[in-house]
């Protein structure tokens, strides 16, 4: 039907021929660029968040793959290869094989983020572009049919998968409000617009022209999409900054800066009685004569020294929590009774005592869980607060005599 059309020769010299081809271009080739560009950048930034807590999603790939199929197709359909490549066949076939390629990227995002059933036909009509190259290729392999006389069969098909993907997209956004969709649906328009507009003037003029209206089309869907996807990430940076702050707070001693009750009363309840445990439960000998006789603000930072012998002596090897206004404890995985932690913490304490103008003394008490003896591991804190007070005694007296 199209025999005899020539779309445009050129002679002159090798350097007039791609100045001129260079001038006529420069636009449509800048537009392949930044479509290149922007699916390089989904990829960056899909693996700048990977192993981050909030990571995107892995389907946000497929956009970059769209971009990629894109790009080809339109690096092609401009002939810029042809500076390249001297093969117009190879050309010719990874035109058309692009062309038919493009969608399924696009078509398995939506399918990702999408939460109705009645999403389940895109599969198909990935399977069906599939079948579409493939009878492509079978029928130009066996000389029967020119892949290009199929063109209007891949277009069919992108015209059917259109209007499937407004009624899922109807469906989504009025029955399961979905909130990835309505951020996804500006982007998704222009570029089924771009494709539409795209496939009328091609077939208004006889089959012989394509305008920009995809480069353009895709561009703005990259931009789109991109500036999505950076906003929410910094939204949900913030939301996640937020999270740890609010569990900080539900979670941390604000004098000390270690765990508090309710951080204790956590790890405690969680304890399997296949694990092992060693419990060393503090007390700060006469913070009330402190606070009493030097004022809260030395009283503070007695518990403030404390702590910090604590953390020094015990931090490595396990939690530490201000369970009380002047008790702390130490909760470690491990079957080690902390003999050596705890020379390091009677030094540390002994150091400030001499440094300090009233007596800084911390008693102390270590159990190890022992399933002959304890049924829970509340059961060994208990077994280390006798211990301490044991010790509390002993300090009492040694004080007295």
């Amino acid at each position: 039907n199209y025999s005899g059309y020539v779309p445009y020769i050129q002679y002159g010299t090798e350097g007039e021929c791609v100045a001129d081809y260079q001038s006529r271009s420069i636009y449509s080739l800048f537009s392949i660029m930044i479509i290149l560009i922007g699916g390089l950048a989904t990829i960056v930034l899909y693996f700048f968040t990977k192993n981050k807590k909030n990571a995107m999603s892995k389907s946000f790939l497929y956009i970059s793959s769209f971009a990629f199929f894109v790009s080809i197709w339109l690096l092609f359909q401009s002939g810029s290869v042809q500076l390249i490549v001297g093969y117009p066949q190879i050309m010719y076939y990874l035109d058309l094989i692009s062309l038919i390629l493009f969608p399924i990227p696009l078509n398995i995002y939506i399918y990702n983020i999408s939460k109705n059933d009645k999403k389940k036909p895109i599969i198909y009509f990935c399977y069906a572009y599939l079948v579409v190259l493939s009878i492509n290729i079978m029928l130009q392999l066996s000389g029967l049919v020119d892949m290009f006389q199929l063109v209007l069969l891949t277009h069919s098909l992108m015209a059917l998968n259109i209007i499937f993907i407004i009624y899922l997209v109807y469906i989504e956004l009025h029955v399961e409000k979905n909130k990835d969709l309505r951020k996804f649906l500006i982007p998704l328009v222009f570029v089924m617009i771009g494709g539409a507009i795209e496939m009328i003037l091609y077939y208004s003029s006889s089959m012989t022209k394509t305008s920009t209206a995809l480069q353009f089309a895709v561009i703005a869907f990259l931009v789109m999409i991109i500036s999505n996807a950076i906003r929410s990430y910094y939204n949900s940076v913030l939301d996640l900054k937020q999270t740890e702050y609010y569990e900080k707070l539900a979670n941390t001693d604000m004098l000390t800066d270690i765990g508090n009750r309710n951080k204790y009363e956590q790890v405690l309840s969680s304890h399997k009685n296949n694990e092992h445990l060693t419990a060393v439960l503090f007390d700060l000998n006469s913070l009330k004569y402190i606070n009493d006789n030097y004022g809260h603000v030395v009283g503070d930072s007695a518990i403030k020294k404390c702590s910090e012998c604590i953390k020094e002596a015990f931090s490595y090897k396990g939690e530490c929590f201000r369970i009380g206004g002047d008790e702390f404890a130490v909760l470690a995985k491990t079957d080690d009774p902390l003999d050596k932690e705890c020379s390091t913490f009677e030094r540390l304490v002994n150091v400030w005592n001499k440094k300090l103008n009233f007596t800084f003394s911390v008693a102390y008490g270590v159990a190890r869980f022992n399933t002959l003896v304890d049924q829970s591991a509340y059961d060994t804190v208990k077994r280390a607060d006798f211990a301490m007070y044991h010790m509390k005694e002993e300090q009492k007296r040694k004080m007295m005599m």
